[in-house]
């Protein structure tokens, strides 16, 4: 005898697909969730990377800089300040027709004392006060001509042992614009003339949001390549200033710039595109703080 089977009723596959639907609609809400949830995550990343890139590439250069002649001017939105990047002692002051320093060097990074932007010399008296000497010439000189100036006997030099060949003392010649007084002996720093400032970007798709830019700055004209350093920031991104005498950070230009002792900086990174859900970038907030070489409270 034949039985009959029994068969998915109408009822059933419709409770099915009701369940299905209803299981597939979670899914996919718990998948769009995720990905708006990923999104968030990458912005929020490239907003602190913004923040953080800009301290790597700005705080070295400020952390040098001696507040006592070392601050040409400020404002919140831009710092102009000379900026050391080799140390050495004064060998030779030639004549006073002729008057071209020679100076020899501490071993320095190869990098940055290769860098265009020279913009002068200054020089440390007895005292402990340095003198700035903007403008000159500046040539490299070679291990031979250096000691003819710079005997090894008097000025001992440095030499680079085989692991590091570059870190050896540099020798260098100096032509000032005028009569520096430098004597023999004495303590010199070759300086950059930088700017460091906030300003709109160039890159495509950010020229209406704010980037940091640095320029080196020519010691004669006082013009000079300008680079952006890293963007996006929200346009609130500001200096503020310590001042001798008090651990608060103001946003009132010290007068005069010697009573300068550091910097704070608001670097409130954001990133480049706007997560979906969203109405405007993700941003990171970072504050920190820049005392200058030899400062004091």
């Amino acid at each position: 005898m034949i039985q009959s089977r029994r068969g998915v009723s109408l009822i059933e596959m419709l409770i099915a697909m009701v369940v299905s639907a209803g299981v597939g609609a979670a899914m996919m809400s718990l998948l769009a969730g995720s990905t708006r949830f990923e999104e968030r995550a990458e912005a929020q990343r490239a907003a602190r990377l913004v923040s953080r890139s800009a301290v790597n590439v700005i705080v070295a250069d400020l952390r040098m800089v001696d507040p006592s002649w070392g601050v040409e001017a400020a404002t919140t939105t831009s710092i102009t300040v000379k900026t050391p990047y080799a140390l050495g002692i004064v060998c030779d002051t030639g004549t006073t027709a002729a008057p071209t320093l020679t100076l020899m060097f501490l071993p320095v990074d190869s990098l940055e004392y290769s860098t265009p932007g020279y913009s002068g010399i200054a020089w440390r008296s007895t005292g402990g006060l340095f003198t700035a000497v903007a403008g000159g010439t500046l040539a490299t000189l070679t291990t031979a001509q250096g000691q003819s100036k710079c005997p090894t006997a008097n000025f001992p030099a440095i030499t680079a042992p085989a692991s590091a060949p570059n870190q050896k003392s540099i020798y260098a010649s100096v032509t000032p614009t005028s009569r520096t007084g430098a004597p023999i002996n004495s303590v010199v720093v070759l300086y950059r003339r930088t700017r460091f400032y906030f300003a709109n970007s160039t890159q495509t798709g950010l020229t209406t949001r704010t980037a940091l830019w640095r320029n080196h700055l020519d010691a004669a004209s006082g013009a000079g390549d300008a680079t952006e350093l890293v963007a996006p920031f929200d346009a609130t991104a500001a200096f503020q200033f310590f001042v001798s005498g008090s651990s608060a950070a103001s946003s009132t230009i010290p007068s005069p710039l010697s009573t300068m002792r550091g910097l704070l900086l608001f670097l409130p990174g954001e990133s480049e595109n706007t997560a979906r859900t969203r109405s405007t970038p993700e941003e990171s907030d970072l504050t920190t703080s820049v005392y200058f070489f030899n400062s004091s409270s």
